[in-house]
């Protein structure tokens, strides 16, 4: 892991996400199918709904480290990812995956430490043979997507940090976590939110 990366842990989606004007949230339906945290570089991949030759390419051709983000189009009736893509995946060096689309092999994908989001599980397995766009800017989620964006998963789901803003996200998101510690404790101490937050 980058120290870049390293910096980023312990920072939820949604504390990041409440650092973005509360965008760039994906829709809620591309959950963790795996369980874990994930956090890496955006590796963005357009394929066509049910096809996934284009993914085997992108694993290949990603740098190590970073994080697949693959838009299938929403579609759930045919599955682009599965136990062969997640082994090569681990192999290559590859953080994680996103997909807005269906994954199948969904029991051996728990037992594997490759984090995976994605829309659903289907058994249907996928076609072969539409040259997608690997490496260039797309939608995943309703959220767009640069080559070099960090991508953040947890259980609330996946947020999407452009590259231009990093570092301005990543300390108030820090300023973020500290103060709702500090209202955590006063909270603990007897003060109601309604005065924390102003509200009464």
């Amino acid at each position: 892991m980058s120290d870049v990366d390293h910096s980023w842990q312990g920072l939820s989606t949604a504390i990041i996400s409440d650092c973005l004007d509360r965008f760039q949230v994906m829709d809620p339906a591309i959950r963790s199918l795996t369980g874990g945290h994930l956090i890496g570089p955006a590796y963005p991949v357009l394929t066509m709904a049910g096809e996934n030759s284009t993914l085997h390419r992108a694993v290949v051709g990603a740098p190590v480290g970073s994080v697949l983000v693959v838009d299938a189009g929403g579609y759930l009736g045919r599955a682009v990812w599965g136990e062969v893509l997640t082994v090569a995946a681990e192999v290559a060096g590859i953080r994680g995956v996103v997909i807005d689309g269906a994954v199948r092999d969904f029991d051996e994908l728990q037992k594997q430490e490759l984090p995976v989001f994605a829309r659903g599980a289907c058994a249907a397995g996928p076609h072969k043979g539409w040259q997608g766009r690997i490496g260039q800017p797309i939608q995943c989620g309703g959220v767009p997507v640069s080559p070099g964006d960090l991508v953040v998963g947890d259980g609330d789901g996946v947020v999407v940090v452009p590259s231009s803003l990093l570092e301005d996200v990543h300390q108030a998101a820090r300023d973020r976590l500290a103060a709702e510690r500090s209202w955590i404790a006063r909270i603990r101490g007897g003060e109601t939110t309604l005065t924390i937050l102003g509200l009464d």
